[in-house]
């Protein structure tokens, strides 16, 4: 698996800042270009020449040939291995693309307090949005589609495993270190960049079917004459849909506090428009039509885990699971009474001051 991103951005595509234009141009051009740059690169890196060392002999460079562990090492190179994806820092840095962002003080999540949101609060990283293939999305799901839809990739061994291995995999990764713990917000929108990820992963070489379609795609990599070579192209426009959407594919809140301080910034999901029919049965876990609310009992890291014992992706005691659920209340427990404590401060600070003017 990668390395978790503690510091994950959020992204609000609810909020429209005075002056902001209605609609962005469509960078898909632009990041179609860059994803098969890209691909060429880690194929020419996959190909090239590997030195053996020998003591005995001088310094020999061999052929790698077609090694699909080198090939998927160089290709993850290129999308996901930094903390940030490259992709991803790309779409927030260049001056080719059209985004627009929101400051956390102008956001959503403005009133979110540090104890509650970490990750989000003291880092303040929003992601900008763009529009991709029509669509517009946050930046932040770049990097989840390739670097967590790869660890999609690892957990159901490229697909022979269940496909539902890596569902709970994202959902478990949400509720903890992606999300709920650590932002305060549980995204499906990320789930469906997640699974669309998969996908790719699973096309670069199409050993196994695609597993919305449940057919054989075509492969964008091939072996010829011993290397490495992209025989297809690569279209965003073949995995972004509405589901990418924050304020269509509606996140859900840790708690009733920070769902309550969303709702007072008057925000409309637009979930009527979700591309339901596409997902047939995998609509329920990677689309929201319920809109914003409370993260149930079902998606809280413990019960998620239970489920991945079930699965046998992990071995974990009843005891252990049990302690974790008690962590989890302990810790919502202090965030209430810390954050309760510093406004009492603040609010005691203040009458201070007031009272010595």
């Amino acid at each position: 698996m990668l390395p978790t991103e503690l510091g994950a951005a959020e992204v609000d595509q609810f909020t429209r800042l005075p002056n902001e234009p209605a609609t962005l141009p469509d960078s898909v051009d632009l990041l179609n270009q860059e994803v098969n740059r890209l691909i060429r690169q880690a194929l020419d890196r996959a190909n090239s020449p590997v030195m053996q060392a020998n003591p005995k002999k001088s310094v020999r460079w061999l052929k790698p040939g077609c090694d699909q562990q080198r090939l998927y090492e160089k290709l993850i190179r290129e999308f996901g291995e930094s903390i940030e994806g490259r992709l991803e820092a790309y779409a927030e840095d260049s001056n080719l693309l059209s985004r627009r962002t929101v400051a956390l003080q102008d956001s959503i999540y403005r009133d979110f307090a540090w104890q509650s949101s970490p990750s989000l609060v003291l880092s303040e990283r929003m992601a900008s949005v763009i529009t991709l293939a029509g669509i517009e999305i946050g930046t932040d799901k770049l990097g989840h589609f390739f670097s967590e839809g790869y660890s999609y990739f690892l957990v159901t061994d490229h697909l022979k495993k269940s496909l539902e291995s890596g569902l709970l995999f994202g959902e478990w990764s949400e509720s903890v270190y992606f999300g709920a713990q650590t932002t305060g917000v549980y995204s499906f929108a990320d789930l469906t960049a997640n699974f669309q990820g998969l996908r790719f992963w699973n096309r670069v070489l199409a050993q196994q079917q695609d597993p919305l379609s449940g057919k054989r795609p075509g492969a964008y990599v091939a072996c010829v004459d011993g290397q490495w070579q992209q025989v297809d192209r690569f279209q965003w426009a073949d995995y972004v849909d509405a589901a990418w959407n924050e304020s269509v594919n509606c996140p859900l809140f840790r708690s009733e506090d920070l769902l309550r301080s969303v709702q007072q910034q008057g925000l409309h999901c637009r979930s009527e428009t979700l591309p339901i029919a596409r997902y047939g049965i995998l609509h329920g876990r990677l689309l929201n039509q319920g809109g914003v609310g409370v993260l149930p009992d079902h998606l809280q890291p413990e019960a998620i885990m239970q489920r991945r014992v079930d699965q046998h992706d992990l071995e974990l005691s009843q005891e252990t699971l049990e302690y974790i659920g008690e962590v989890r209340l302990r810790l919502e427990m202090w965030r209430k009474k810390s954050i309760q404590e510093a406004r009492a401060q603040e609010a005691a600070q203040k009458l201070n001051d007031h009272q010595g003017e």
